[in-house]
């Protein structure tokens, strides 16, 4: 698709094709990433292998998500969103095809970290920061319709999987997961444009649209009496400086603080994923509605994420996230007395809409500090923090449960972390953004 195309096939904004086309490339590579867990069984049942393998996978995956994120962030900058897409589309279907016919350990081990995770670095960066790029009144609403895919892509992945295995096997069914996945990211791709000025329209949510001054500005204007001529012998206003560099803006405060706090979050967020099931297991719950628990996190994500996006746009990132920590920490405070099924389920849904919220926050506020001009190096680097943590949060937890026989200090501990993470964006104070 080129330039005029946009014009010719789009009356309206082309921005709301680029949330479309977002919506969709995130709800089909997370809707993907979370089939894994699907999968588990066969793969241990079938070819033998021990669970730690079949864990390590995703593992590693997880550390070069966050090391492409940064990469792909500045690519974003550089040259667009489209051809990384396409890339990651073709990389999803041949990771799945590999996948579908392995029979060693370290087919798995190669496959679905170098492709399975180079396509998931993509998913997040690309498609906020060209939406960051294209909205800036209604960013915040925006962001989080794309982020409704990724919880969409939670509830109907596993689901689907599920399906395809009963019908035709697992490794017919990772054929199909290659089958479709991968085209519709590399279609999706087709859409999308860095901003408005690359794709050659105006852009028409702008904080202030061009050729029209505020209210406020318009009367003073009027109720103002024409100045008189400048002296050309008066001194010239010194001109504004350069805009700051992608390193100069990762040494401000505001950057750090920022990073500490998603590093802190994202030590926590995995461990609910991955041991809140067993740990309701070993309060006596049936399994099924232990697992029942992920998929009302997932359906009140979707909640959180349009709930906060609205909120962004009123009253900014920053107090946004403070809110969802808010919302988190009840969740975690709650965790500690939930003993049965109710108030496990009531943990799950408060939790379930801080964690959407809180994931759909990040790159409008990246937005807001630091302008977009580097959006894409800035938020990639955000993403590369909270991967490392989160690698490690997992791991950890298993380990405070093996020695002490619970898991109640590892969920201490996620208060603890939390409030780490809201003192850090308490302490940050906007200023103009450098775009």
């Amino acid at each position: 698709m080129n330039k005029k195309s946009v014009t010719l096939l789009t009356k309206h904004y082309h921005g709301y094709a680029i949330v479309a086309a977002g919506f969709v490339v995130q709800g089909t590579i997370v809707g993907a990433i979370f089939t894994y867990g699907v999968f588990f069984d066969a793969l241990h049942t079938e070819l033998g292998w021990s669970r730690a393998a079949i864990s390590a996978a995703p593992s590693l995956a997880s550390l070069v998500m966050g090391f492409t994120a940064m990469l792909f962030g500045r690519l974003t900058d550089v040259t667009g969103p489209r051809r990384i897409l396409s890339a990651a589309g073709i990389a999803v279907t041949l990771g799945y095809l590999i996948m579908s016919r392995m029979t060693m350990q370290w087919h798995l081990l190669v496959a679905y970290p170098i492709f399975i995770g180079v396509a998931f670095g993509s998913h997040d960066v690309v498609t906020l920061s060209a939406v960051a790029r294209w909205f800036e009144r209604r960013r915040g609403r925006m962001s989080a319709i794309v982020k409704v895919g990724t919880g969409t892509g939670q509830v109907i992945g596993p689901a689907a999987a599920a399906v395809l295995i009963s019908l035709f096997g697992w490794r017919n069914a990772y054929l199909w997961i290659a089958v479709v996945t991968g085209p519709l990211v590399f279609l999706a791709a087709r859409w999308m444009y860095r901003s408005p000025e690359d794709a050659g329209v105006p852009h028409q949510d702008a904080a202030i649209l061009p050729g029209f001054a505020p209210a406020s500005v318009a009367v003073a204007e009027a109720s103002t009496p024409t100045p008189p001529p400048v002296d050309a012998s008066a001194p010239v206003a010194v001109p504004e400086p350069p805009p700051q560099r992608a390193r100069e803006m990762m040494r401000r405060p505001e950057f750090i603080r920022l990073g500490i706090a998603q590093g802190a979050v994202l030590f926590c967020t995995p461990i609910i994923i991955v041991h809140l099931v067993p740990h309701a297991t070993d309060l006596g719950l049936d399994r099924a509605v232990a697992a029942g628990l992920l998929s009302v996190i997932g359906g009140f994500s979707i909640a959180g994420r349009m709930v906060m996006g609205s909120i962004i746009d009123k009253v900014g990132g920053r107090r946004a996230l403070l809110y969802c920590y808010a919302i988190m920490l009840a969740a975690f405070v709650l965790l500690q007395f939930a003993a049965g099924p109710l108030l496990l389920y009531l943990f799950a849904l408060i939790y379930g809409f801080a964690h959407g919220g809180i994931f759909t926050c990040v790159s409008p506020f990246v937005a807001e500090l630091f302008g977009v001009r580097v959006h894409g190096l800035l938020f990639g680097t955000i993403i590369f923090v909270g991967t490392l943590a989160g690698s490690i949060g997992p791991t950890v937890a298993g380990a405070v449960f093996d020695l002490s026989g619970s898991y109640r200090p590892a969920f201490l501990l996620l208060i603890v972390l939390l409030l780490v993470a809201a003192g850090s964006i308490a302490s940050i104070r906007p200023q103009a953004a450098q775009s």
